[in-house]
C-alpha cells in the first residue's frame, strides 16, 4: 500500500551507528547531519523525507537491542509506504542493508546518491564500504 499524501515519500537510508572508534562522537554527529543533509534536498526536490534514524533515537536506545528491533520495526513498516529509498553514503552498513532489502522486497525504486547524481542502485543489499561499485 502506497501513502495518501499529496507528494511522494522518499525513505533516507543512511548509517547511523559510528565504525571509527578514534573519536565516535564526531562520527555519529556527521552521520546525523548527512541524513539531515539528505532531507533537506529531499524537500527539494518535491519529496516528504522520512529519517527514522533521526527520530526514533530521540525516545528509543539504539544501544538496547529491543529497542533496536522495535525501531528497525517501525523503520521497515514506514519502507513499505515510500517512493522511494535513497542511499546516501558509500557504505552499507548492517541496518542499511536489512532497509534495502526489504525496499527490494516490497518493490520500492532504491537509488543511491553519488557525486554525479543519483544511479539506479542494482547491488544486493549487503553490507559493503562502496555501494556503488556494486552496482
Amino acid at each position: 500500500m502506497k501513502n495518501t499524501f499529496t507528494r511522494p515519500l522518499v525513505y533516507i537510508c543512511s548509517p547511523l551507528r559510528p565504525v571509527l572508534h578514534t573519536n565516535p562522537h564526531t562520527e555519529l554527529e556527521a552521520n546525523l547531519r548527512l541524513a539531515r543533509d539528505a532531507c533537506t534536498l529531499a524537500c527539494y526536490r518535491g519529496y516528504i523525507p522520512i529519517a527514522p534514524h533521526l527520530y526514533f533515537p530521540q525516545f528509543l536506545d539504539d544501544n538496547d537491542p529491543v529497542q533496536r528491533a522495535l525501531g528497525m520495526e517501525f523503520g521497515a513498516d514506514a519502507i513499505r509506504h515510500c517512493e522511494e529509498l535513497w542511499i546516501v553514503s558509500m557504505r552499507i552498513s548492517c541496518g542499511m542493508s536489512t532497509e534495502i532489502k526489504i525496499a527490494q522486497q516490497f518493490g520500492v525504486k532504491v537509488l543511491v546518491f553519488t557525486a554525479e547524481g543519483f544511479l539506479e542502485y542494482r547491488g544486493t543489499g549487503d553490507v559493503t564500504e562502496d555501494c556503488v561499485n556494486e552496482n
